[in-house]
């Protein structure tokens, strides 16, 4: 009987735990996923480190996911207009890329609470004459293609000319080797790329607008409307936590989450 019993308790227990393992599998296939689009290529919000994702935008997004209990699946795109071309045929939910809020873009997508502020900013050669925005009038700076700076300069000087380019890298080693007057970028981007990679460039102090960065979702989508919600909230609990300033802080050297 003793033998018997004891045999008895060793089964129920395995069958205990069988049951246990598999609710754990199905609470793992089932979490909700979320795909995110970004390029990558924009240091410190998204680049690459030891070969894998890193940076503010990522590291905020995983943030968001954790609190909303999804699971979080990227999809590298090298340029700001292939996510969002990505987000108009529903192959991402949304983009984490410094994606600044636009009039034009607000036409067209429905966006988040802006979690980061940055003032658009132009970097000269440390030989460079400039001392202000205007006086590169005439001439020409580098910027990253579909970056928002570029409407921002527009209207705050529109004689300044602007050459986009594909190659995120070449917009800073063309102002840097003086190709170009200078390299338009938001002032955090400019501050951590010159440093580090100890570029000959300075930042001119004109500030020619301020960058209002959100996630964009699509507008007018049932599916999207209630996603912006969920991030809103958990945005919303990760300042109250003080998340965002920290991973800020880590990234940038201060608090760009408050206006």
């Amino acid at each position: 009987m003793k033998k018997t019993g004891l045999l008895s308790l060793v089964v129920t227990a395995a069958l205990a735990l069988t049951v246990l393992a598999g609710c754990g599998q199905q609470s793992a296939s089932s979490q909700k996923k979320l795909v995110v689009g970004t390029t990558e290529q924009t240091y410190p919000n998204s680049y690459k480190k030891n070969g894998k994702l890193a940076g503010f935008d990522i590291d905020v997004t995983n943030a968001i996911a954790k609190k909303m209990g999804y699971q979080v699946t990227w999809k590298v795109i090298g340029d700001v207009p292939g996510l969002f071309g990505a987000l108009d045929s529903n192959k991402v939910d949304t983009i984490a890329n410094a994606v600044t809020v636009l009039p034009a873009r607000k036409k067209t997508y429905a966006f988040s609470d802006n979690y980061a502020y940055d003032p658009g900013q132009i970097a000269v050669p440390t030989s460079s004459s400039a001392k202000s925005v205007k006086d590169l009038e005439g001439k020409t700076v580098s910027a990253t293609l579909g970056s928002s700076n570029i409407d921002l300069l527009k209207k705050y000087d529109p004689k300044v000319n602007v050459k986009p380019y594909d190659d995120r890298n070449g917009v800073f080693t063309d102002a840097n080797n003086g190709k170009v007057a200078g390299v338009l970028n938001q002032r955090q981007l400019l501050r951590t790329t010159i440093k580090k990679q100890n570029l000959k460039l300075r930042i001119l102090s004109d500030k020619i607008g301020i960058n209002e960065t959100a996630f964009p979702f699509k507008k007018g989508d049932a599916k999207a409307d209630k996603l912006r919600t969920k991030y809103n909230q958990a945005l919303k609990a990760l300042a109250k936590d003080g998340t965002l300033k920290k991973l800020s802080v880590k990234y940038f050297g201060e608090d760009i989450t408050k206006q």
